[in-house]
């Protein structure tokens, strides 16, 4: 059992390596000091958002406004050239993530579900191994 944790523990050590990987840290940090008030805006639009949406959903007075004060919040900081940067190597670096469990799932059992090249795990089958 060590021996399989000291693997994972090189596994992530190899991710945190890779170039992607660290543009990701640097763009993260870079975004958190440039935009803090955007970050802001949209978090609270969010915890609005979820408030609504737990308190009466599509049914709520307010829904069609707080709908689009997190819309609008959500764009003004995803249009910002660092974080569509941050999510285009984001989702190259989910992909590659995806396909490294999908490899390590089949070599222990296909029994075992894993996500596809869209991210989604299939329903069914069950480990077996004994």
């Amino acid at each position: 059992m060590t021996d399989i944790v000291m693997k994972a523990y090189d596994v992530a050590d190899e991710i945190k390596a890779q170039p992607n990987f660290k543009e990701m840290v640097r763009l993260n940090k870079l975004i958190d000091r440039l935009y803090p008030e955007e970050i802001k805006a949209f978090e609270k639009a969010k915890e609005t958002y979820e408030e609504v949406m737990s308190t009466g959903g599509s049914y709520h007075p307010d829904f069609k406004k707080v709908t689009q004060a997190l819309s609008q919040a959500k764009q003004t900081l995803y249009d910002k050239p660092e974080v569509k940067a941050y999510r285009d190597i984001e989702f190259d670096f989910e992909k590659e993530i995806n396909g490294f469990i999908f490899e390590l799932s089949e070599k222990i059992s296909d029994n075992i579900p894993s996500p596809n090249a869209f991210g989604i795990v299939k329903k069914g089958g069950s480990c077996h191994v004994k």
